[in-house]
């Protein structure tokens, strides 16, 4: 196998692979279409600076949109009373979780009032 340099193809398929090939936050899931694929990104759940940010363990799969849907997630955390440290993986996804799906939230609210009924129209 050749070795690539990319994310989704190189790096980032160990990630992948252990993930199920889902998104942590919003699930969804890479093998179901390409476009699903392609939007596959690599999570840091620690921020720059710490320790454990570059251990795999600490690094989980994201779709484009929930990897930057709250990019002020780590500045923000002291002020919202979130602490990093000595919490698993799994509990920085649940601390992180309600701030990307509120995002993700406003964004379909929108969609579906600006965008959705828009078929066809083209200015």
């Amino acid at each position: 196998m050749p070795q690539y340099t990319d994310s989704l193809r190189g790096y980032a398929l160990r990630t992948h692979r252990r993930d199920g090939w889902k998104c942590v936050y919003c699930g969804l899931d890479g093998r179901e279409s390409f476009s699903s694929w392609l939007s596959l990104s690599e999570e840091h759940l620690l921020p720059k600076g710490h320790p454990l940010r570059d251990d795999p363990r600490f690094i989980v799969t994201a779709c484009a949109f929930c990897n930057v849907a709250d990019n002020q997630y780590f500045s923000k955390a002291q002020g919202r009373g979130i602490g990093l440290e000595d919490k698993t993986p799994e509990e920085l996804i649940a601390l992180r979780k309600p701030y990307v799906t509120e995002t993700r939230d406003s964004y379909r609210t929108f969609w579906e009032r600006h965008v959705r009924g828009e078929k066809g129209m083209r200015s």
